[in-house]
């Protein structure tokens, strides 16, 4: 309960730094920014509970880019014509692969390699990709069907309207 208790404190301490600085500045908002960024860099508390909730987003989205780094330079062989292929029952095998980025290293989301994946954890993560592809696919699907319903040369905002954009989204989930 404590820790429930912190964080709440935590989150007041930055609306009420957020409210401060808006009603000092007039409810101007570069003002405001500006003065809320005063009160931080003086106030340690402030300040850390401001970023402390930044830093796990940080942290997530730098070994996220390093993962998916992995995964693109596993999953493009590198442009080479002679291949090394060692005996499986030679240690070297194991060496080879690792040093070569074969396709046993692709990292599933998570960060496991597919080499030391049982088949449940490979199946997980087929499905993972399957989800973001249909969705993926869904969205371009109404990307188009938007692009057909205008003339060229018009912004979407001046000839489409909220009501119409869902009969499109509706109409690219139908496929």
């Amino acid at each position: 309960m404590a820790a429930a208790a912190k964080k709440l404190d935590t989150r007041d301490l930055v609306a009420e730094a957020a409210r401060a600085a808006f009603d000092a500045a007039d409810g101007d908002i570069r003002v405001a920014t500006a003065k809320m960024e005063q009160a931080v860099r003086g106030n340690r508390h402030l300040r850390d509970a401001l970023t402390e909730p930044l830093i796990s987003n940080a942290c997530y989205t730098a070994v996220s880019a390093q993962c998916r780094s992995e995964r693109k330079r596993v999953w493009t062989p590198p442009a080479r014509t002679e291949r090394f292929t060692p005996s499986k029952v030679s240690g070297a095998f194991r060496v080879t692969q690792l040093a070569a980025g074969t396709l046993l290293m692709f990292p599933l989301p998570g960060g496991k390699k597919l080499g030391e994946a049982t088949r449940e954890e490979i199946s997980e993560a087929a499905s993972f990709y399957e989800a973001q592809a249909g969705d993926m696919a869904t969205k371009a699907r109404w990307l188009r069907l938007v692009a057909q319903s205008m003339p060229t040369t018009a912004k979407a905002c001046d000839v489409l309207s909220d009501d119409r954009l869902r009969e499109l989204q509706e109409a690219a989930r139908v496929g």
